[in-house]
């Protein structure tokens, strides 16, 4: 306890020594900028409230989300290659968002409600097809509706009839901060904070899976009940932030992992590590696109997966190695 405490605390200093540290740095070069108007106006305080702050906050948040979805999916099934949009609720909000954005000039809030709606929708699609079949038949449903919707996402994208509008909505799936509003980071908060809670009343039934989920039904525990209260938050998560930055890979499945090699403890002691670790992930990320000119052209969604997909050969490799031991 006393190693996972000092681990959740040195993460916390890391990500409020790193989020303020990008808040104010290079702040100085905006105090005399020329406006439309060609007049010197101090910008600092725009730059900092209005383009900084919302792309931290979003930064933070969108990690910590994913990191805390993926933790419950690992739990859920046991298996640390299982990631927050494996009952499809990360392409139920990506399909939406783009039917959004491709046939409507939408705000971000309505593309966020969009991409909620869409995120459960598909999700308890999933959901009514399994029910009581057990998770084996649970993943194969998700797999194939998540090929259903990968498919609706790539017959817009076929049909579009601007390039421009084509153009846009690439970028869009590619993943990218830049979109951060305030007003619309704060509308998701009420959503993201449901889904936590949802994933925080069912912790201890992801400890009880560890032995079994029959024995976890012997114990007080309704698994159907717990495992549909559990994947309607994840889904919750994954909907409230796929909208606001398109889709983000890896974050999920890396953070839950890395924070179990860490402390070896139980699925529902790691839910704040995992929340830290995915935002210090993506926020380290998002400032290494801004700052650093190699990956300046690169739009954020492909930086994490050209670090995660190394990440995910190497946990199959030690899942091999393990089961040679055993």
């Amino acid at each position: 306890m006393k190693n996972m405490n000092k681990l959740n605390l040195l993460l916390l200093v890391l990500l409020l020594g790193i989020s303020t540290a990008s808040m104010y740095y290079q702040l100085g070069d905006f105090a005399a900028l020329r406006n439309a108007e060609g007049v010197l106006s101090d910008m600092r305080d725009l730059v900092l409230w209005e383009i900084r702050l919302p792309r931290l906050g979003l930064a933070i948040v969108t990690g910590a989300s994913l990191a805390l979805a993926g933790n419950a999916m690992q739990g859920i099934f046991q298996n640390p290659l299982a990631s927050p949009g494996l009952l499809g609720s990360a392409n139920g909000a990506t399909t939406t968002s783009v039917f959004i954005l491709y046939y409507f000039s939408a705000p971000l809030s309505l593309l966020l409600l969009g991409g909620v709606v869409g995120a459960l929708l598909s999700f308890l699609l999933v959901y009514l097809i399994a029910k009581n079949h057990g998770t084996t038949m649970m993943i194969l449903s998700g797999v194939a509706v998540n090929m259903l919707l990968a498919s609706a996402i790539a017959l817009l994208l076929s049909n579009a009839q601007s390039p421009w509008a084509l153009a846009e909505l690439y970028r869009w799936l590619q993943g990218s901060l830049a979109w951060a509003k305030t007003d619309t980071l704060l509308l998701s908060l009420p959503i993201i904070l449901l889904g936590i809670f949802c994933l925080y009343r069912q912790r201890h039934y992801l400890d009880l899976l560890t032995f079994g989920e029959e024995t976890a039904g012997t114990m007080g525990i309704d698994p159907n009940k717990s495992f549909f209260i559990t994947t309607f938050g994840v889904a919750l998560l994954v909907g409230a932030v796929i909208p606001q930055t398109g889709t983000i890979g890896f974050i999920g499945l890396i953070a839950p992992h890395f924070a179990r090699l860490l402390l070896k403890k139980r699925p529902s002691q790691l839910y704040i590590t995992s929340g830290l670790l995915g935002a210090l992930l993506l926020l380290v990320a998002d400032l290494s696109i801004v700052y650093l000119p190699f990956f300046s052209h690169i739009y954020i969604g492909t930086l994490t997966a050209l670090i995660g997909a190394p990440c995910l050969i190497w946990i199959l490799l030690q899942q091999q190695r393990s089961l040679y031991r055993d």
